[in-house]
């Protein structure tokens, strides 16, 4: 091969939308279809990884509406690959792409493709950057014929010329500056992308009349076009029919889901033997992440009200326990069982302890909870992720917290019983600090999950959970203390605001 068929392309990846509401965005509570889940996973995510393993790419621009699009937690990952960056872009898909072409971030030649189109591989962008360097403009399109034989029925917008129809595979070449013309003429027939009379219009009379007549075939309609501009443009005609199914409905979702579900399967039997997938974990703490504030003291001067109201004249013995603890007299540990004691006694009987944790958790049900954190939730699980929640707060009362959360599996500080009364006393430890982390690694590895075999997403608010962050995958600061805050940014962690 040539030197030039060898050429490092830009890639400019479009990951705005059109002005309104997206109906998918909506659907999935998200701020921008390219982020939302399909088959586990945010979409613009299939479409980099496929870019980035193509031998022909070299930089990626991003441009979104939203800048920090790449804080999704799912995608925090690629904020670490050098070649990536993101751009914030205003109205106009075409106006973007001329404010960055030909610059230090965006270097001629660019491939231009979307978001939206989770079915892009590593070699479909190959074959088409391969036959993209003989012409000023490459358009990659897949003819209908190549379509029906793979999905019969399928429901494309086509535009039809003599030799067949053909719809557009959101993939673009620009491979000299001279292809300007092209966007600028884009910047005006972007509206009109679907709508073959009013798009072949802005080509001519002459080439509209011969596109919708069927005058002329697929490839002679785009160089004829090129031609009107001032510059050589071939048609690629893809030969993979899944270069040309986007994800513009919800009929697309559903068909693009399940392609991706079937390759996923046909990667795993092709796996060698004994090979799996990783398991998707998302781990929750609790007090200040899901909560508005803290659980532990709360609910004992709860339970105290209601159990037993004259231990609250011992509140002032909880103060000074605490004040021993800031001055490191007491442990953590030794603190909670110091408060249990104090407020609720060494010997509640368990229906005791049951009925008053539900009232607890339903008090709290009412507005104590983030909704953004129960939303994030009920995401992790759309994105086919297990959900578990993992915290410092005991058992006895936090396992009600967790069903009114929608949460069934727990890591978490457990207490001594005796004779079916709870005591003061903490059964092993603490789920606090390394503790947590060491916690969540056995519970998982009692269920089978050794650390290989895992992909973790960790949500929490403190800089005590630093072990976690640091063992997990893809650390999410929530509502931040200043510590954490700090520490997210040195390590550009994704941070979250619930209010």
């Amino acid at each position: 091969m040539s030197a030039r068929q060898h050429q490092v392309w830009s890639v400019a990846l479009l990951a705005g939308q059109r002005p309104g509401t997206d109906p998918l965005a909506r659907g999935f509570r998200r701020g921008a279809k390219a982020v939302i889940p399909i088959n586990g996973r945010p979409m613009i995510a299939w479409v980099l990884d496929a870019l980035l393993k193509s031998r022909h790419v070299g930089r990626i621009v991003i441009i979104a509406k939203d800048g920090d699009l790449l804080n999704d937690p799912a995608l925090v990952h690629f904020m670490a690959e050098p070649r990536i960056t993101v751009r914030s872009g205003g109205a106009g898909i075409s106006r973007n792409i001329m404010a960055l072409a030909g610059r230090e971030t965006l270097p001629w030649p660019i491939m231009i493709t979307t978001a939206d189109h989770p079915l892009l591989t590593t070699q479909m962008v190959d074959d088409f950057l391969a036959r993209a360097s003989t012409h000023d403009l490459s358009v990659g399109m897949v003819a209908r014929e190549t379509m029906l034989a793979r999905y019969p029925g399928t429901d494309r917008t086509w535009l039809r010329f003599s030799d067949d129809g053909y719809t557009g595979a959101n993939l673009f070449a620009l491979h000299t500056p001279v292809t300007w013309n092209a966007l600028q003429l884009w910047t005006l027939a972007e509206q009109d992308r679907k709508k073959a009379l009013r798009l072949f219009l802005h080509f001519g009379p002459r080439l509209a009349f011969k596109a919708l007549t069927r005058r002329v075939s697929g490839p002679e309609g785009i160089a004829l076009a090129g031609a009107r501009l001032g510059l050589s443009a071939q048609l690629v005609a893809m030969a993979d029919p899944d270069a040309g199914i986007d994800v513009d409905k919800w009929s697309d979702y559903w068909q693009v889901d399940a392609i991706l579900r079937a390759r996923g399967a046909q990667a795993a039997a092709a796996a060698p033997s004994g090979a799996r997938a990783a398991a998707k974990i998302s781990i929750f703490d609790l007090d200040r992440t899901l909560t508005r504030q803290p659980t532990y003291t709360a609910l004992l001067l709860f339970m105290a009200w209601n159990h037993a109201r004259w231990r609250l004249v011992l509140v002032p013995l909880v103060l000074a326990a605490m004040l021993a603890y800031l001055a490191r007299l007491v442990s953590r540990r030794r603190l909670k069982e110091i408060e249990h004691a104090l407020l609720i006694g060494s010997a509640v009987p368990r229906a005791t302890v049951h009925a008053l944790a539900e009232r607890f958790a339903d008090r709290l049900d009412r507005n104590g909870f983030f909704a953004e954190g129960r939303q994030r939730i009920a995401a992790e699980r759309a994105e086919g992720r297990r959900v578990i929640l993992a915290t410092a707060a005991n058992g006895f009362y936090v396992e009600a917290l967790a069903r009114r959360l929608g949460i069934d599996e727990l890591v978490c500080t457990r207490s001594t019983w005796h004779d079916d009364r709870l005591t003061p006393a903490i059964d092993g430890d603490n789920c606090y600090g390394e503790a947590k982390r060491e916690m969540v690694e056995r519970h998982l590895e009692a269920e089978g999950l050794a650390r290989a075999d895992i992909h973790v997403r960790f949500f929490s608010d403190h800089a005590s959970d630093r072990p976690t962050f640091e063992w997990s995958d893809e650390p999410v600061a929530v509502n931040p203390s200043a510590k954490l805050r700090a520490l997210a940014t040195r390590r550009r962690w994704p941070v979250l605001h619930w209010s």
